[in-house]
């Protein structure tokens, strides 16, 4: 799946508050996150915006000690992951043909 550079901004927008917060930014769940992110970035074509989120990306990974999920609820980065993975789908969804020919 596909992903597009606003896309990609607007969810690691969502996701920098927890990347904040002592719990999360060292939780499974915020870090599985951003390897998503990265890795849909690195299918991206290379520009000043690609490499600037790649860098905030990639230093929101970069902790000391990872620790599995918490199990709260409701779990934001996880929900935010989501929400990313929803509208990367309603991007690829084909609009239908007005033809008769299909």
């Amino acid at each position: 799946m596909a992903a597009d550079l606003q896309l990609v901004g607007d969810t690691l927008s969502a996701l920098q508050p927890f990347a904040q917060q002592e719990k999360c930014a060292s939780c499974e769940c915020l870090q599985g996150a951003l390897v998503e992110l990265r890795m849909a970035l690195e299918e991206l074509p290379e520009d000043a915006e690609r490499e600037r989120l790649l860098f905030a990306v990639t230093q929101a990974m970069q902790i000391q000690s990872p620790h599995g999920c918490l199990g709260c609820e409701p779990c934001a980065p996880a929900d935010t992951l989501a929400t990313y993975y929803r509208e990367q789908q309603a991007q690829e969804i084909p609009s239908p043909c007005a033809c008769k020919d299909g």
